[in-house]
């Protein structure tokens, strides 16, 4: 008699990566997907005949199984690629990751000045007074002193994750901003050493025609090739269990699927609550308490074959945050001489950008022809597309919440979740594809000792 799959909920670059591993492994699996597409997060739209992406996505590791993995299913389609970022505050346009000689050379004399005593006395006050309460603000000011932090990250923050600093958690500064050290400053600023300052990236950076989108259809590809079921377009409606273990699937169709165990991608406490017999109370409370912050996307189509004079650049005061240009990516464009841009509206599905199509075309286009990056008589076509949940917030106090729900996925049997969504952590694309693989490998050892 043959197992019963295991059902893997999600087709994004976590969810591709269990489903592969699984089939490594000679489990069964089913793998759902509520789109039409594969890749979630680090897909691509494909949108009036172009395809458009969530965002500048790169491939980078130094993680050697998944280097190995992703060049065995790209071959020549792997390119390199160098990342160009600008950003604009005070008027001017600073490379990023932030060059010392940039921003001294651009920002006022008495503002340096100010910063550089700013950085010192909090970097000394750090090593004798700790806060009472420790916050991404408080991290932030003892890494970079107070003018520097309200100058590159303060209002960022507010516009990006709609949270103040002081009511963000400090995780989310340790894990996405690294420490301005004396010693790394004056190293920096001798040698030039730019690389990694505000952002760190790691290994070579590549790309592909289509971007990252191809790379996650190359995994679809290799799971079918291995024998693994993809279902797209299909919707879960509920996850079943017979006390601590998971017994079935069902589907927004009808449609119920016995399955052997579950690795889940969704969002952790929207995957949370499909669960019936329902988890306990303080489960379901600590549901409650996590939130995503949602991105409006809107694409546009330039008759120029080149628009930006980076990959892509960063704003605070215009109605986007962020835009790319697809043609530094290496995209096959059609026809030739012209671009994609995609901009990039963090929001929440409450405000009217997310429900108002044609405001948020409005307010990039008006805030792009100010800016000066294009004339409108140069567009095209433009389209809008959305994420509901794109960056995990973390709220001041979320890891106890988060605790609470990780402690009732561990409790199930043979359950795991994995990924961005999955485990509610801001990783990149090759950290969760570590994750969906490694929540395969628990969960096949669980179901081969449960046998």
């Amino acid at each position: 008699m043959s197992r019963a799959p295991v059902v893997v909920l999600g087709a994004g670059c976590a969810g591709l990566a269990a489903a592969r591993r699984l089939r490594e492994l000679g489990v069964p699996v089913v793998l759902v997907e509520a789109e039409d597409r594969v890749g979630g997060l680090a897909g691509g739209v494909k949108l009036g005949g172009d395809v458009y992406e969530y965002g500048p996505h790169i491939f980078h590791t130094t993680d050697a199984r998944v280097m190995a993995d992703v060049k065995a299913l790209m071959g020549e389609d792997l390119l390199p690629y160098e990342r160009t970022i600008r950003i604009k505050f005070l008027g001017e346009y600073f490379k990023f990751p932030l060059s010392i000689p940039d921003v001294l050379l651009k920002l006022p004399l008495t503002t340096v000045i100010h910063a550089g005593g700013s950085f010192f006395f909090h970097f000394i006050k750090g090593f004798f007074v700790k806060p009472a309460v420790e916050n991404s603000e408080t991290v932030l000011r003892r890494y970079y002193g107070d003018v520097l932090y309200r100058i590159f990250f303060k209002d960022y923050i507010e516009r990006v994750w709609g949270v103040s600093p002081a009511g963000f958690s400090p995780a989310f500064a340790r894990e996405r901003i690294p420490r301005f050290s004396v010693l790394e400053w004056l190293d920096k600023a001798v040698t030039r050493k730019t690389a990694g300052f505000v952002e760190k990236v790691e290994g070579e950076l590549w790309t592909t025609k289509r971007g990252f989108s191809l790379i996650c259809e190359r995994m679809a590809e290799d799971f079918r090739k291995k024998g693994g079921e993809l279902r797209l377009s299909t919707r879960v409606k509920g996850v079943h269990r017979e006390g601590n273990k998971v017994v079935a699937v069902e589907l927004a169709g009808g449609e119920t699927l016995a399955c052997s165990g579950v690795i889940n991608t969704f969002t952790i406490n929207d995957a949370a609550r499909m669960i019936t017999p329902a988890l306990d109370a303080k489960a379901l409370d600590a549901a409650s308490k996590l939130r995503f912050r949602a991105i409006v996307f809107v694409g546009l189509k330039i008759n120029r074959p080149k628009v930006l004079d980076a990959s892509f650049m960063y704003f605070r005061e215009h109605s986007f945050n962020r835009i790319t240009d697809l043609a530094h990516f290496a995209f096959h464009m059609d026809p030739p001489g012209t671009t994609l841009l995609t901009a990039e509206i963090a929001c929440d599905p409450a405000d009217r950008f997310w429900t108002d199509e044609a405001a948020a075309v409005e307010a990039v286009t008006a805030d792009l022809v100010r800016e000066g990056i294009i004339r409108r008589e140069e567009i095209l076509e433009t389209h809008v597309f959305r994420a509901r949940h794109a960056y995990p917030v973390y709220s001041l106090g979320y890891e106890d919440a988060l605790a609470d729900l990780l402690g009732a996925f561990d409790a199930l049997e043979n359950a795991e979740t994995a990924g961005r969504q999955g485990r509610f952590q801001y990783v990149n694309t090759h950290v969760a594809m570590r994750m969906g693989a490694a929540a395969a490998e628990s969960l096949a050892k669980k179901i081969e000792a449960a046998r």
